[in-house]
């Protein structure tokens, strides 16, 4: 094939042949031969491409057909190959160490327990079938997406707090698909885990007592501290006041926690405004209604006890209900502590101490831990107790003592 610029071999082309004006006489008598009969036969044209009006009827639509399958096809190639999409293995096989626990908070291992519990199938690709997650809007982008991957999504902003367009960019959707996502799981898994028996029975409990706490605090089944975050200065004056703290000096939310001996997270209040009082948070969380309930179903007996700060005015509260409470002793007035009362001190801060490992552990979620923004507050008590109980499917803070 010649090039459309070589002057030279179009002009070659395009010379007439001399012998082509030779007659039939003229070629014999120079010893010119005649081509074979096949090769004088003329070249046969190929059909009209035009035909009738049915023809060409039959023929567009043949075409369209055609696009339809071709688009079609392009469809699925686009839905299920995203370039560079994050997935769980991806993660799992970084060249960072340990980075799968870094992103998300928990090894590869941890997470497909999760994906256990949140009932998603075991499938790498399996998308949404039998999960019933709510989603404020769908399109592509989301029905196409892997259940494993929009977990491992949720749990990434849960444990970093990348902001949308990080995530967004991460796994290859638009920003406003992130929020979808992560407000739907957030729900489901609040649905979820809010099933889940958080309170163990105290035969558990006294089964896996580690020995120093058995021995100083037998019948003590829960240890109950309160924790604040931080929060984006209210625009209304009224809630500035209602949720300001004089102890963080700053806007904050409040809940009650209670763990276990072994730092377990059992109990999680709805968050409430940081000028409320300890004693007030725990009469408002519906706290006491539980342990009467517990109680009347055998999981706690009358003598069993609580261990609180000295911030918890509750003692009389308990003793209605027939529990006891491990407090650390007040002064009330003397010059000096009697050393029964500081013995009793150190016991109590010694042990009292995992209920604020727990709090440290739940925080170690940054969504909960950054100071949080008016638009977060619709979800933040779902948020809040999402990852207190996120936190129990980590190793717990101290090793198990069964016997």
């Amino acid at each position: 094939m010649r090039c459309a610029g070589d002057v030279t071999a179009l002009t070659e082309t395009t010379q007439v042949n001399p012998r082509q004006d030779m007659s039939d006489n003229e070629r014999e008598g120079q010893g010119v031969e005649e081509p074979p009969d096949e090769e004088r036969r003329p070249v046969e044209q190929p059909p009209p491409m035009e035909g009738g009006q049915d023809e060409r009827d039959e023929r567009l639509r043949n075409q369209q057909a055609q696009i339809e399958s071709l688009t079609s096809i392009n469809t699925v190639l686009r839905d299920n190959h995203v370039p560079n999409r994050l997935t769980p293995e991806v993660l799992q096989h970084s060249r960072v160490p340990a980075y799968f626990k870094y992103a998300t908070g928990f090894t590869y291992d941890q997470f497909n327990n999760l994906c256990t519990v949140f009932s998603i199938p075991s499938s790498e690709t399996a998308q949404q079938t039998s999960v019933p997650l709510t989603y404020s809007r769908t399109d592509w982008q989301i029905n196409t997406m892997p259940l494993r991957v929009q977990l491992l999504l949720v749990l990434m902003k849960l444990r970093q707090n990348h902001d949308l367009k990080d995530l967004a960019f991460r796994f290859m959707i638009d920003e406003r698909s992130v929020g979808t996502l992560f407000n739907a799981w957030v729900d489901y898994m609040f649905t979820v885990l809010g099933e889940l028996p958080a309170w163990p029975h105290r035969d558990i409990i006294m089964a896996h007592m580690p020995g120093k706490y058995r021995e100083e605090f037998p019948t003590t089944m829960a240890i109950l501290d309160c924790t604040e975050l931080k929060i984006q200065t209210p625009s209304s004056l009224v809630l500035q006041s209602q949720s300001y703290s004089t102890y963080k000096s700053a806007n904050t939310l409040k809940s009650l926690i209670a763990c276990d001996p072994r730092g377990s997270v059992i109990f999680c209040s709805t968050l409430f405004t940081g000028s409320m009082s300890d004693k007030e948070i725990v009469r408002q969380s519906n706290f006491i209604e539980l342990m009467k309930n517990l109680l009347k179903h055998g999981y706690l007996q009358e003598g069993d006890g609580l261990m609180v700060d000295k911030g918890f005015l509750i003692e009389n509260d308990l003793q209605e209900i027939g529990l006891e409470i491990n407090i650390p002793p007040f002064v009330r007035g003397k010059r000096q502590m009697p050393s029964t009362d500081v013995c009793l001190t150190k016991k109590v801060a010694a042990h009292r101490i995992h209920v604020e490992r727990a709090i440290s552990k739940i925080k170690k979620f940054k969504i909960v831990s950054e100071r949080i923004p008016n638009i977060r507050l619709r979800n933040i008590n779902q948020i809040w107790y999402v990852v207190s109980m996120l936190s129990n499917f980590q190793p717990c803070i101290l090793k198990n003592t069964i016997t």
